[in-house]
């Protein structure tokens, strides 16, 4: 009688696979698995950096976007008004302000933007650096009397590395330095004086005068020559015309409170903060103000642009960061008093 094989059975021994066959599947996929790793790690730089430099990428690239939407815009404007003028339209014509520059300006104070901490900085706080920048530079720029404006410390992100090196192209922090931002707005075409040095190679110590919030002293309301300036008590150090003034330019989110005020005292530097409170000024929160709102109420004092730091101050600070004064309290207090009496007559 011959043995009959289960057909069911007999599928099914089929379909599963052995012991033998099942560990050397494992093995293939382990070294599959291995070979595939090592390519990763063969290719380059880690994960993370990798995925940095394409968001890098794609800033740099939604950027370069919108200065040619710009320049398309510029374009077509132009074009429109060359075609109105062929048409013989009249157009009117905006009357231009006439800009003076820092050389013919009467203004001969100067003031250095200190940029000497790229390696304390994000990239994304580096790029607001940068704006920020940019806004003094306009702010100037539109004075009646610019000051002498200073950008210094551009090259300290590059302090770690051998400047005979042939590395010296391909540092990695070039796309990622205040210089590299700058560059890309072509600052180099600004009336500034841009400089890699710190500014205590450009200037004499007993010329320097750091802006600080920790400071305890305060800038006088008017700058003299330094001939004729006089202490008002004797004792507080004298601040003139002549005197070189640096404002840290750092945006750091209050992570490196005192840092611009401790570099300046280890250096032995003189120190001074804006005359806040003799000018009315209540703020909001810590008395540390941007490097913009710094540079543009010492600008507008210097340039004689405001009569005075109460007016210059309230034109560079934004309303969020200034509270009312005591006596303006009171009196909105009486009047709301007032209201809620007649409201309740």
């Amino acid at each position: 009688m011959s043995e009959q094989t289960d057909p069911v059975l007999e599928k099914s021994s089929d379909s599963v696979p052995s012991k033998n066959e099942d560990s050397e599947e494992k093995t293939e996929d382990l070294q599959s698995t291995e070979q595939t790793g090592s390519n990763d790690s063969s290719s380059g730089e880690p994960p993370k950096k990798k995925q940095k430099l394409s968001r890098m990428d794609r800033y740099l690239h939604k950027k370069e976007e919108r200065r040619e939407r710009r320049k398309a815009m510029k374009q077509r404007r132009r074009e429109k008004r060359d075609a109105a003028i062929a048409a013989g339209e009249v157009l009117p014509q905006a009357p231009r302000r006439q800009r003076i520059s820092m050389a013919d300006s009467n203004c001969r104070t100067r003031v250095i933007l200190d940029c000497s901490f790229d390696n304390l900085m994000s990239f994304k706080d580096i790029c607001k650096l940068a704006h920020q920048l940019s806004n003094c530079y306009s702010t100037n720029r539109n004075l009646p009397a610019p000051v002498q404006f200073y950008i210094t410390g551009l090259g300290s992100a590059f302090d770690h590395i051998d400047q005979t090196s042939e590395d010296l192209q391909k540092r990695a922090p070039k796309t990622e330095s205040t210089l590299a931002r700058l560059n890309i707005v072509d600052a180099q075409n600004w009336d500034v004086h841009l400089k890699m040095e710190d500014y205590a190679e450009l200037f004499p110590a007993s010329s320097i005068v750091y802006l600080c919030a920790e400071s305890p002293y305060e800038l006088p309301d008017k700058f003299e020559p330094a001939e004729t300036s006089v202490s008002s008590d004797g004792e507080s150090p004298i601040f003139t015309a002549d005197d070189v003034y640096v404002i840290g330019g750092i945006v750091d989110h209050n992570h490196h409170t005192g840092l611009c005020y401790e570099r300046a005292q280890k250096r032995g530097y003189r120190t001074a903060r804006l005359p806040l409170e003799r000018a009315g000024i209540s703020v909001e929160g810590r008395h540390v103000l941007s490097l913009l709102h710094v540079f543009q109420a010492l600008a507008f004092v210097l340039s004689a642009a405001h009569p005075d730091w109460s007016s210059a101050l309230r034109v560079a600070l934004p309303p969020r960061k200034t509270n009312k004064l005591p006596s303006a309290k009171k009196a909105s207090s009486s009047n709301n008093q007032s209201q809620e009496e007649e409201t309740d007559s």
